[in-house]
């Protein structure tokens, strides 16, 4: 019994004297504080690579000054000249559209003495002999009954994309620059805000920052109140004198299209007018009907606007002191070409995509028929909550249309491919937040 508790004793008495031997060692070894390096800013810690490198872009943004790069009507601008055979591809000296082809069964060199068609092979969508129609095109060229003689271009046409804003409707703005950036030349942004001088107008926005890497495709134009109480005609010639005035090498076919800004047209269309003479004029689009967001859809509508039409056609209705195409013809039989049928979309339109509380803004500004013959839907008695339930439970403000519900696992035409792709961004266009459990 007395030998182990010795044993035991002695063990204790060893890991002492080891724990003394430490302390003793550390203190000889450590400087005086005076000499220690007191940490900086620059000091290690252990945080996310993400989280760091946002930090530090942050605190770059902030000390280094943006620089607008958008365009004013005091600037001039050269539009760039790009070659058509850029988009194609040439087999067996066969050009072929690169977006259009199916790779995979196209005839090599090898197979000349084996296959005597030696054409184009389209995708599943693509149509033409060159499968540079896509099919919302075909599809209204075929409606429309027109032998048309379409013919490559050597260099593709130019697009000015016009529409008007005001300070209630810009929130939908970025995806239309982010979904036809690559397409559209020149962005023309009339700015019908300024009317108030509101501070929070889009300049400023586009001055903090906004669209930084895609503001060199942006011509901003202010419409002071005095120009925008004047008639329809003088409006219009006073934005086209603006725009021809700032591009130095505009050519009469190049293209000219006017929208609203809830409205974001399909790209590949617009790319097939670029590509090819022998269209008419002026062409229409019909845009799927969302409302709130492309999560709902309109159960009876579609809307068709007038949106392209050349340089020249507009040159002749302004010199004849006419409104512009766009706004001139409203009747079905007036329309030479509409992009879009009832399956296969030539664009979107989003009607009260903006936030609840610019949706409540719009509606105090606009004589909305919905809200002035009804009266369980009065503007008094409307606010952003009573919004909010609307856009969950799909209803309309008429109070009586049920919007129908859109599956984006499932159609096509649900929303604009960049929406799509950057859902991170454009979350609240997508999906609907304020959705009821009992929808879902």
């Amino acid at each position: 019994m007395h030998n182990r508790l010795d044993a035991k004793l002695i063990l204790l008495y060893t890991l002492l004297v080891l724990q003394v031997f430490i302390v003793m060692i550390y203190v000889a070894t450590t400087p005086p504080s005076q000499f220690i390096k007191k940490p900086t800013k620059n000091s290690v810690s252990f945080v996310e690579l993400n989280t760091l490198k946002n930090e530090i872009m942050i605190k770059n943004l902030a000390n280094k000054t943006i620089q607008p790069q958008y365009k004013k009507i005091t600037d001039k601008i050269k539009l760039n000249d790009i070659k058509t055979l850029n988009f194609f591809k040439i087999y067996n000296g066969t050009r072929c559209w690169h977006e259009g082809i199916d790779e995979s069964t196209i005839k090599t060199d090898n197979d000349i003495n084996k296959y005597s068609d030696n054409k184009c092979t389209c995708k599943q969508g693509w149509h033409g002999n060159d499968c540079g129609q896509p099919e919302v095109v075909w599809r209204g060229i075929m409606s429309s009954k027109k032998n048309l003689k379409l013919k490559q271009r050597n260099k593709l046409r130019r697009i000015i994309y016009n529409f008007n804003i005001n300070n209630y409707n810009t929130d939908i703005i970025e995806s239309i620059i982010d979904e036809l950036y690559h397409v559209v030349d020149l962005f023309v942004i009339c700015d019908y805000s300024n009317e108030n001088n509101d501070d929070d107008n889009y300049r400023h926005k586009l001055d903090k920052g906004l669209l930084i890497n895609k503001q060199n495709k942006i011509l901003y134009i202010s419409l002071t109140k005095k120009i925008i109480n004047k008639p329809t005609r003088l409006i219009d010639k006073y934005i086209w004198s603006k725009i021809f005035s700032v591009i130095k090498n505009l050519n009469d076919d190049d293209i000219y299209i006017t929208s609203e800004p809830e409205e974001i047209i399909n790209w590949r269309a617009l790319m097939f007018l670029k590509i090819y003479d022998g269209w008419p004029e002026p062409i229409a689009f019909r845009l799927r009907y969302s409302v709130f967001g492309f999560f709902w859809i309109h159960p009876n509508k579609t809307k068709i606007n007038i949106g392209a039409c050349t340089i020249s056609m507009v040159n002749n209705h302004l010199n004849n002191n006419k409104i512009l195409p766009q706004n001139e013809f409203n009747e079905r039989d007036k329309y030479n070409l509409i992009i879009g049928d009832l399956n296969h979309y030539g664009g979107w339109y989003c009607q009260y995509c903006q936030s609840p509380a610019n949706i409540l803004l719009s509606l105090k500004k606009i004589n909305n028929n919905y809200l002035k013959n009804n009266q369980k839907y009065n503007r008094n008695n409307i606010d952003v909550l009573f919004i909010e339930d609307l856009i969950g439970t799909g209803l309309l403000f008429d109070g009586k249309t049920m919007l129908k519900r859109a599956y984006k696992s499932r159609d096509n035409y649900y929303a604009p491919e960049s929406l799509l792709n950057n859902n991170y961004k454009y979350d609240w266009l997508v999906e609907n937040f304020y959705a009821k459990l009992d929808y879902y």
